[in-house]
């Protein structure tokens, strides 16, 4: 698009980003790529592919540019995710403070699948491997990502993301580092994980910040009931019904039965073993869920345990309508940068929108569409000719 048209959004942008200071760290080649990555990205049809963001953002630039700017570009990647990072956490700090209720730290990672290549490619796709899949129960070829997401209320910020490589650092430290960057507050701050992440490293990065851990646990998983050494499964098959407690977590019931002491991570945590109201007590049926926070009541734990799922529907909402798992560039630096800048641009669709990730991305796709048309209507009124618009609009 020429840069004498200016739409509603350019100017929306242009004005954010300058509120969060964004020129003092970005020359302006870049902040005018940065702002056609985030139009390109929360545009309807956006598929993934470089080409989709020069259509949808109508640059005058060559498409090209783009991926020069992901491969080779001199821009501050690192304070870009400070950036999000920063503005994530005022927003959800503010929302605990005014509703008095806490802040969760969500942690959880994903595959981005890839084709695996043929031995035959000469250029394929740096730092793929076979990672499992919880989704799909077996190993795919692909990337995995790790994510970070905070949360008060109904508010979802992303605020952390890594790919993870296999030769680098572990998911466990990459998680490890995002509670480290979450900063302290007054605020009663909760990490929520599955049970694949609550490690000793986890555990000790968690409560050295003031952090209580709220997680999944595997039924292997040892702890000392009466001075005893024994798995969670194996205790559970002398659970009976007196022994539980009914719970109701929005419209499910499910009998809890709760320990208190010694595991062997921990010297005194909160340990729930579930099952769902009716379906009898067959061990491989339970669910376990290990609280640090001993004072929280059953109904407390898993009320906030299953604020985690914000992360599961944040995964869906970025692969379905952010193609966050369909980049096509193929260098592990245009990768990771590609994935910076799709959190950014779900941070500020989400910030825009003051929702949901799926509101904001409605939203933002409704409003360019009113601003296109109130464009078209404003060139035709000025005298511009239909086909003038359409050179103008890239759809001659």
């Amino acid at each position: 698009m020429s840069h004498t048209i200016k739409l509603t959004q350019q100017s929306h942008w242009n004005n954010l980003f300058k509120q969060w200071k964004l020129p003092l760290y970005f020359t302006k080649p870049a902040l005018h790529h940065i702002k056609y990555f985030v139009d390109g990205m929360l545009s309807t049809g956006f598929t993934g592919t470089l080409t989709d963001i020069h259509r949808e953002s109508l640059q005058d630039r060559d498409r090209r540019t783009l991926s020069h700017f992901l491969s080779h570009g001199h821009w501050n990647t690192p304070y870009l995710k400070r950036i999000v990072q920063r503005v994530a956490f005022q927003q959800i700090k503010e929302s605990a403070q005014q509703h008095h209720s806490p802040i969760f730290v969500i942690l959880d990672d994903t595959v981005c699948e890839k084709t695996k290549p043929s031995s035959q490619a000469t250029h394929t796709m740096q730092g793929a491997s076979f990672q499992h899949s919880h989704l799909k129960g077996r190993h795919v070829y692909g990337h995995a990502v790790v994510q970070a997401l905070l949360r008060s209320g109904d508010q979802v910020y992303p605020f952390a993301t890594e790919r993870y490589d296999p030769e680098g650092k572990s998911k466990i430290a990459l998680a490890c580092e995002m509670i480290q960057a979450v900063p302290m507050s007054t605020c009663w701050t909760y990490v929520l994980m599955d049970s694949w992440y609550p490690s000793s490293s986890v555990l000790q990065t968690s409560a050295e910040r003031g952090f209580h851990v709220i997680s999944g646990l595997k039924t292997n998983r040892i702890f000392y009931p009466q001075g005893i050494r024994q798995s969670l499964k194996s205790f559970a098959s002398y659970i009976s019904k007196s022994d539980t407690d009914l719970v109701t977590i929005g419209s499910s019931a499910y009998r809890v039965y709760r320990y208190e002491g010694k595991l062997n991570l921990l010297e005194n945590a909160a340990l729930l073993l579930c099952w769902k109201e009716g379906e009898g007590f067959d061990p491989k049926q339970m669910k376990a869920f290990l609280s640090t926070d001993v004072s929280l009541t059953n109904e407390e734990i898993l009320s906030y345990y299953s604020k985690r799922w914000a992360i599961e529907t944040y995964f869906r909402t970025a692969k379905v309508h952010l193609a966050m798992d369909r980049y096509q560039v193929r260098s592990a630096k245009a990768i990771d940068r590609y994935l910076t800048l799709l959190m950014f641009a779900s941070m500020c669709c989400i910030y825009d929108g003051q929702g949901s990730l799926i509101d904001g991305l409605h939203r933002y796709r409704l409003q360019k569409k009113q601003d296109m048309i109130e464009y078209i209507y404003d060139q035709a009124q000025s005298g511009a000719t239909l086909a003038q618009i359409k050179t103008q609009l890239r759809a001659a």
